[in-house]
């Protein structure tokens, strides 16, 4: 039985690599059906997205039926530091604890046995923050995220997790989102790199909103790592989170039989 449900996660994992290819590779679709196709890609894109998160649950049993701890803790971060956010980058271990000018409070690190960016935001204000999302850009140019959008409540905290699996980086920045921030548009994520103040033509050829080169690949970064499609971006980010603890499975398994 294990097998067989290993053998499922692999293929969930390896679906990871090829959802962009497919979403970015779709035909447009006729004008009569363009309406319908929105609504019908939040759907799929939210069928998916619980598919990864029942296969990680999966993964986290299996652990547990193999007699290993769920997931160790972060390795001790160097330092802490309350100064990270937009265009300031931190070194690849370093924890970031802020309280951004919209009120919510994100303390994040990456846990290299996993491959994954861990922490949690909080709404420090008095009013509800409405489709709260967080990213994270790696200094090779890829662009992590973002998370699923989710309304948070005055002094309510939600767990953040960003899957950077496969890409090689030494410093990083993020940031929480609520709403539609400057720069996104009616259509959140979709708008960003088309042009004007935050797009790519006012940066310049190869640069990321944060400053850094766009590369080319998931081990190299770049807009290509993942779908262009933002309904799918949370999904792909799940499933980067599962391909990551799939390895650390692979790699505790490994070391427990020497």
């Amino acid at each position: 039985m294990m097998k067989i449900t290993l053998m499922s996660l692999m293929v969930l994992g390896m679906a990871g690599a090829g959802l962009s290819a497919h979403v970015d590779g779709e035909k447009a679709p006729a004008p009569g059906l363009q309406e319908q196709q929105p609504a019908q890609e939040r759907a799929n894109a939210d069928n998916l997205y619980d598919l990864v998160k029942q296969a990680r649950a999966d993964l986290r049993e299996m652990r547990v039926r193999a007699g290993l701890s769920v997931y160790r803790d972060p390795q001790r971060a160097r330092r802490v530091s309350n100064e990270g956010g937009e265009g300031a980058y931190l070194s690849k271990m370093t924890k970031l604890d802020k309280l951004f000018a919209n009120g919510a409070r994100l303390v994040l690190q990456f846990d290299p046995a996993t491959q994954v960016f861990v922490g949690s935001v909080t709404n420090s204000t008095a009013r509800p923050l409405a489709q709260v999302r967080v990213e994270v850009h790696l200094d090779n140019g890829t662009e992590l995220g973002p998370t699923r959008r989710i309304d948070v409540g005055p002094g309510e905290t939600v767990p953040v997790e960003l899957g950077a699996f496969g890409n090689d980086f030494s410093a990083w920045v993020s940031h929480p989102e609520a709403g539609i921030e400057a720069g996104h548009g009616a259509g959140g994520e979709e708008g960003e790199g088309e042009g004007g103040a935050e797009g790519g033509e006012e940066r310049g050829e190869g640069a990321n909103e944060h400053g850094g080169r766009e590369g080319p690949g998931e081990h190299g970064g770049g807009e290509t790592a993942r779908p262009r499609g933002a309904a799918f971006r949370p999904v792909y980010n799940q499933l980067q989170i599962l391909r990551g603890e799939m390895r650390a499975f692979e790699v505790a398994l490994a070391a427990r039989s020497r």
